[in-house]
């Protein structure tokens, strides 16, 4: 499990068919057993290996499917965050780390200095809560005016530095999980 509060960008260094590799100077990350979960842009993969600072993640098809990871090339920045430990705070919200969607971005505005708006094209509208929580790229955050077609989050500068959101422009694409809770409420009325 995952809070959606960055720690990291990597780099992607290469990719293939089932290896994904990624270059970061962090020693939280270098330091981590074989095997262990990293969220990478929000992607729930285990660490095969660590060597000279690359991170190596065997990548399913199903991962690069349902993911943003399938058009990722060399030098691409990636948000990467550890598992939360139990006796941490939980900053965010609860992320499995399970992508719902590709979303495209729609628009960027700088409202001000160091506080931009972006806005998303969705397709699950019904997860989304006026000030519920979302999940773009890994990152936590709160949910501004959705609609049937489109949401957007409000991001500060805080996190605008600590993530690849400094890199987007309008029709990228990004990973969206939607809020847990949301997702089980569905199952739930569904089944009764």
């Amino acid at each position: 499990m995952f809070t959606g509060i960055i720690k990291n960008l990597g780099v992607v260094k290469d990719i293939n068919d089932n290896s994904l590799i990624i270059k970061t100077d962090d020693q939280h990350f270098l330091n981590i057993d074989l095997g262990t979960s990293v969220s990478v842009d929000g992607v729930c993969l285990t660490v095969r290996d660590i060597e000279d600072n690359n991170l190596e993640f065997q990548i399913s098809n199903e991962s690069k499917d349902r993911s943003i990871i399938k058009g990722y090339k060399n030098n691409v920045n990636v948000n990467l965050e550890l598992p939360t430990k139990v006796n941490e705070f939980l900053s965010g919200h609860i992320v499995q780390g399970h992508v719902d969607e590709i979303s495209e971005v729609l628009n960027i505005t700088e409202d001000n200095k160091d506080l931009w708006t972006f806005e998303f094209n969705s397709n699950n509208s019904k997860y989304l809560v006026d000030k519920g929580s979302v999940t773009i790229n890994g990152v936590s955050l709160t949910v501004v005016n959705p609609n049937k077609n489109s949401f957007k989050v409000a991001v500060i500068d805080e996190t605008y530095k600590r993530t690849n959101f400094q890199f987007l422009e309008a029709d990228s694409q990004v990973n969206i999980e939607y809020d847990i809770i949301s997702k089980y409420v569905e199952r739930l009325i569904i089944d009764n």
